[in-house]
């Protein structure tokens, strides 16, 4: 039987037997919740797809109906931007994300992805990986006369900005300025949209634009081997993208995406070896198992919990739910990672689940283009954690979760490493 909607009754009775599904319905993320996935799993088990009354919007829940979504071109990214620029005006950041490859369709956005793809593979990720490594050293050589600290202050925060400003040529006396917009930046990114987080993205775009600009115009005219360069044009694809579409590129792909999500996977990742004592013993003694570990990291409790909402463009059947046309709808990653029909024991850390076809890099139309840079940040900061620490503990009482739309992480993490 195909429905639109649970009916109100039914959401009255899960809300009262589960108090958490109140809140997944204004917010499905469940922001600050130290555990959202039992209910995530309650709700999966009912049926693969919920309305979501706070968002307006479909939250598919299921691994296999969730994949299926992320390849499927009956979605469009456009036209739920159209509905957010109807809502909150033009001139506003929803406008100019239209110029944003994760929210173009169609064959905008297979050429703009061949373009960056292209461009990406001018990077040495070798050389990249020894900067990364001698930077995190740093980090960590700071901090060695203290019997605790705070990861992300200490590391996370900093890594992905030095990073990718690595890549871009960003000059070192700009870099934390344009990184403390990110925040602002990623939140008109999120599910549940209202005037504050418009205005806040607003903001950032504009903060952007003032570093920003300044830095393509001097590459146009003098072109060199960083990213940025390979970026601006290249004769071979004929493609050639304007000023604003280029601030776009950067500030979302590179800045907001890199830099928000990776901090928030470091964190995990220490979070995830501190609270798994077997485990990192075990990634101490063979470190081939380093690239799994990060895997299940990105599986288990992922930086990035919803994908970027899409509007269906037709009458569309998930579950036996009808998505009518006009709905908007999303992924909600964190819960297909956590699909038992996929993942044996998914609440459980494991080094042994090989593959591991996690959603976590959204393996579909919009697949991240950085997934290569965040594996490989994710490895050199576990490696550089192995050899400094024989053992490592979180103070979690002190430590503080993001409250943070669709995204999952920490804004302090204090860890006490035993070297």
């Amino acid at each position: 039987m195909l429905i639109k909607r649970l009916p109100f009754n039914r959401l009255s009775y899960c809300c009262t037997m589960y108090p958490s599904r109140e809140a997944f319905s204004l917010d499905p993320c469940l922001p600050g919740i130290e555990d959202p996935y039992v209910t995530y799993a309650a709700l999966r088990q009912e049926c693969a797809v919920h309305w979501c009354e706070g968002p307006r919007l479909w939250v598919i829940l299921s691994h296999a109906e969730g994949l299926e979504h992320m390849r499927d071109p009956r979605y469009s990214r456009q036209d739920h931007l159209d509905k957010l620029i109807a809502r909150f005006g033009a001139q506003r950041i929803f406008e100019r994300q239209k110029l944003d490859i994760p929210y173009m369709d169609g064959e905008q956005h297979s050429r703009m992805r061949k373009h960056v793809t292209q461009a990406y593979r001018g990077i040495n990720l070798a050389g990249l990986s020894t900067f990364t490594r001698q930077f995190v050293d740093r980090r960590l050589a700071a901090v060695a006369d203290q019997s605790r600290f705070d990861l992300v202050a200490t590391l996370a925060n900093l890594l992905p900005v030095m990073v990718v400003s690595e890549l871009m040529g960003v000059p070192a006396d700009q870099q934390l300025e344009v990184a403390e917009q990110v925040s602002g930046f990623v939140r008109a990114r999120g599910l549940t949209q209202t005037e504050e987080t418009a205005k806040g993205g607003d903001e950032a775009i504009a903060t952007y634009r003032h570093y920003f600009l300044p830095l393509i115009q001097k590459r146009r005219a003098e072109p060199c081997d960083d990213l940025l360069s390979r970026l601006i044009a290249d004769p071979g694809e004929d493609v050639s993208l304007s000023d604003d579409q280029l601030l776009l590129i950067i500030s979302s792909n590179f800045y907001s995406a890199s830099v928000y999500t990776l901090r928030l996977l470091i964190g995990t990742l220490a979070r995830a070896m501190a609270i798994h004592p077997d485990i990192y013993s075990q990634v101490r003694a063979d470190r081939r198992m380093i690239p799994a570990a990060v895997e299940e990291v990105l599986r288990w409790d992922a930086p990035a919990q919803a994908l970027n909402a899409s509007m269906a463009t037709e009458d569309l059947e998930v579950d036996g739910c009808t998505i009518r046309a006009g709905d908007s709808v999303t992924v909600l990653v964190g819960a297909a990672n956590h699909d038992p029909r996929v993942f044996a024991d998914p609440t459980a850390f494991r080094l042994d689940r090989v593959p591991n076809p996690h959603l976590s890099f959204a393996p579909g139309l919009h697949q991240c283009l950085g997934l290569h840079l965040a594996r490989m940040e994710g490895a050199v900061v576990l490696e550089a954690l192995c050899d400094r620490f024989q053992a490592l503990s979180c103070d979690d009482a002190a430590s503080r979760r993001m409250v943070a739309d669709r995204f999952r992480g920490h804004d302090r993490l204090i860890l006490e490493g035993r070297r």
